[in-house]
């Protein structure tokens, strides 16, 4: 399928994958670093997605973050080998800091391009930075949604 397909809502694959994004983002930020604590995701306006091999992918983009401006933002998914519908690992990042370490959003005049190019590049350096993995305990498929994150997108 291409990004340009339309799916339902007349919308197309890539614009769904932004507002599935938008609301994944929403779901983590609370886990993070209490500074982050007044952020929330408004929309992402600059998504570039890569697989490095077909079982992992890279989201790396943009997003509003409330009515402040925009952060970059990376996720490394790795699906679980023998069950495509999980996860086997995570890595959400999102935001840059100051020379204190305080969160601090980009201009939202600046260039998406440009506040990727600013993004870090450890995790470290992140505002936020985690990895979520299902526990190692995990036998059934319902165990996956025990992460704090899963329980945000179950129907």
């Amino acid at each position: 399928m291409t990004p340009d397909a339309i799916v339902e809502g007349e919308r197309t694959l890539f614009q769904e994958i932004c507002g599935l994004l938008e609301f994944y983002i929403c779901g983590c930020i609370p886990y993070g670093p209490k500074h982050l604590g007044g952020w929330w995701s408004d929309g992402v306006v600059y998504l570039e997605i890569t697989t490095p091999n077909p079982d992992r992918f890279t989201l790396l983009g943009v997003t509003w973050i409330d009515s402040l401006g925009i952060a970059p933002f990376e996720i490394d998914v790795e699906l679980d080998t023998h069950d495509d519908m999980y996860f086997a690992k995570t890595v959400f990042r999102i935001g840059i800091v100051d020379n204190h370490g305080h969160p601090l959003v980009c201009n939202r005049n600046l260039a998406p391009t440009r506040v990727l190019e600013m993004r870090p590049r450890y995790n470290r350096d992140w505002a936020m930075a985690v990895e979520l993995t299902p526990p190692t305990n995990a036998t059934e498929p319902s165990d996956a949604r025990k992460s704090p994150v899963g329980r945000e997108f179950e129907s």
